[in-house]
C-alpha cells in the first residue's frame, strides 16, 4: 500500500518508444523516466455504522505535476457494507488525477514539511453498491488543504535490476529518499488528523527502465 499512491500518479508521465533503424531486425526500445518529489497520506475511520478512508498523493516531476485524491465512505450494519459512495479528482481523458490547479510545495533535502492546495478541482461522486459494483456517476468538485511534517530519519534507497533472454533485455535503475510524515488538513471536506493516519510520507525519487526487444519477442 505504502508506494501504490505514487504509482498512480506516476503513472501518466511520458513513455517513450524508439523504433530500431531498418537495417537492424524489427524492434522497439520503450524507454520510463522519472525524477521528482512527492507526498502521500492514508487515513481510516470506523463506526459501527460507516467507514471513511482518505488517500492523498502529490508529485512533482520534470514532466509536469499531478495529484491525486480519493474520499470513500461506506455505510455498515453488523459489520457488513451496505453500500457507499467513492468522491475522487478527474482529469482529462478520464484519468484519475489532475496536472493543474493546485500548488505543491515540499522542502527538499531535509523533507522538513511539504503542502498541497486546490480548490473547486474537477472530481465525480460514484454510487457504489452492496456487492461492490459502482452503480451511477456524477460530476463534481474537490478542494483540499494538506500538510505534512516530517519526522525520524531519512532513508535512502538504490536498487538496479538486470534481465536478458532471447530477443528481450530490461535495466531499471531507481534510486530516492524517504521520510515518514504526520498529515493533517482537509479533502472534500473531511478532515486529515495525526489519529486517523494509517502511513504519510514525503521524498524523492528516480528512476530510469529501458526495455528493448526484437522480432516476435515484442
Amino acid at each position: 500500500m505504502r508506494r501504490s499512491l505514487i504509482g498512480l500518479a506516476v503513472m501518466g508521465f511520458t513513455v517513450l518508444s524508439i523504433a530500431v533503424p531498418a537495417s537492424a531486425a524489427s524492434g522497439q526500445v520503450t524507454q520510463f523516466r522519472f525524477h521528482g518529489t512527492f507526498a502521500e497520506a492514508f487515513s481510516f475511520t470506523r463506526t459501527k455504522t460507516s467507514f471513511t478512508d482518505i488517500s492523498v498523493s502529490a508529485v512533482k516531476a520534470k514532466q509536469g505535476s499531478q495529484l491525486f485524491a480519493d474520499v470513500f465512505q461506506g455505510r455498515l450494519k453488523n459489520g457488513q457494507f451496505l453500500g457507499g459512495t467513492d468522491t475522487s479528482l478527474r482529469g482529462p481523458g478520464g484519468k484519475d488525477f489532475v496536472t493543474s490547479g493546485f500548488a505543491f510545495a515540499i522542502s527538499v533535502p531535509k523533507l522538513a514539511d511539504a503542502s498541497v492546495s486546490g480548490s473547486g478541482l474537477p472530481a465525480r461522486t460514484c454510487t457504489i453498491d452492496a456487492n461492490g459494483n459502482q452503480t451511477g456517476c456524477k460530476r463534481t468538485t474537490l478542494s483540499l488543504n494538506v500538510t505534512w511534517t516530517g519526522h525520524g530519519p531519512i532513508t535512502r534507497t538504490v536498487s538496479n535490476f538486470h534481465m536478458k533472454t532471447a530477443g528481450f533485455s530490461m535495466s531499471s535503475h531507481s534510486s530516492g529518499t524517504d521520510r515518514a510524515a504526520t498529515a493533517t488538513g482537509t479533502v472534500a471536506g473531511r478532515t486529515l488528523t495525526a489519529k486517523q493516519q494509517q502511513f504519510a510520507d514525503l521524498g524523492t525519487a528516480k528512476s530510469a527502465d529501458i526495455k528493448r526487444c526484437i522480432g516476435n519477442a515484442c
